[in-house]
């Protein structure tokens, strides 16, 4: 039996949700509304709500970096949910190494897998959310072998994935 909902509510089941942490200028906030877009060009889209302060960067400079970081961080993922970086410096208060960008003008974080730097071509409006859509302009990828990717279900919990993925022919 189900039961029927016009909004995204508690009534809701959680939805996985792979989850980055989006950095503009200095500016380090967790984000699990993204998705590519296109692969040639690569295009990359995000939705970030307006009362977020990357909301503001990324309306100012219009470039923005994905940073995708394994499951062992995601006390750090919620600790930058939780605190607003018009106001402190969440680079420092996350402990996590800050890196010099190669195509945009904001920071990286060391410590991700892999990070898409990106330069917004546009900006739509939906509701209390504005998509930026961002060319990809670099790709990082670390060669590691073992990463859990980290999936936000909404509410403060997070979940990976078995180490041991399943190829269907």
């Amino acid at each position: 039996m189900f039961t029927t909902t016009q909004q995204l509510d508690s009534s809701c089941h959680a939805q996985a949700r792979p989850t980055a942490l989006l950095t503009c200028k200095n500016n380090i906030m967790p984000l699990s509304w993204h998705m590519p877009i296109s692969k040639e060009p690569f295009m990359y889209a995000i939705s970030v709500r307006d009362e977020n302060y990357s909301y503001e960067l990324l309306h100012k400079y219009k470039e923005f970096a994905l940073n995708f970081l394994d499951f062992s961080y995601i006390e750090i993922y919620n600790k930058m949910g939780k605190l607003h970086g018009n106001s402190i410096d969440k680079f420092q208060e996350s402990s996590l190494t800050s890196k010099e960008a190669m195509t945009i003008d904001s920071k990286l974080i060391e410590e991700a897998y892999m990070i898409y730097e990106c330069s917004v071509v546009d900006i739509l409006n939906y509701g209390d959310h504005d998509i930026f859509i961002g060319k990809v302009k670099c790709i990082h990828n670390k060669d590691e072998k073992n990463i859990l990717p980290t999936l936000f279900m909404g509410k403060g919990y997070y979940e990976t994935i078995s180490n041991k993925p399943k190829r269907i022919h």
